[in-house]
């Protein structure tokens, strides 16, 4: 109901599902964004980015934010990784090698990435 009273109600669509799905999707469609926020499934981090990146959806120019890239502290406090820990890692570790993005991490609550598309 928000989105119908606001002004920029032409620019807003809302898509519900699997958020890998739902990427294949827009991939398919061409879709192509300034910004993409990724807080989903930490296992499929790395698939999802591999394909936000690889699809071209991000931008030459666009900022990638990806929520939870800490996970817990996990890596840095020498514990076992959980299926999500390990899925952070993997995330950060791709951003790392990806010489498409230059990134930070900032250690807001559980790690907020922010990766800049420079190619």
């Amino acid at each position: 109901e928000h989105w119908a009273a606001s002004p920029h109600k032409g620019k807003i669509e809302s898509r519900v599902g699997e958020a890998y799905e739902l990427l294949q999707a827009l991939a398919r469609e061409g879709a192509k964004f300034d910004l993409v926020f990724l807080d989903v499934d930490k296992p499929g981090y790395y698939d999802m980015y591999k394909l936000v990146m690889d699809s071209g959806m991000l931008k030459v120019g666009g900022l990638l934010a990806v929520d939870n890239t800490m996970y817990k502290g996990e890596e840095l406090s020498g514990v076992q990784l959980s299926v999500n820990g390990k899925g952070a890692q993997a995330l950060n570790e791709g951003l790392l090698a990806d010489k498409r993005v230059h990134q930070v991490m900032l250690p807001l609550r559980d790690g907020l990435t922010l990766a800049f598309r420079e190619s």
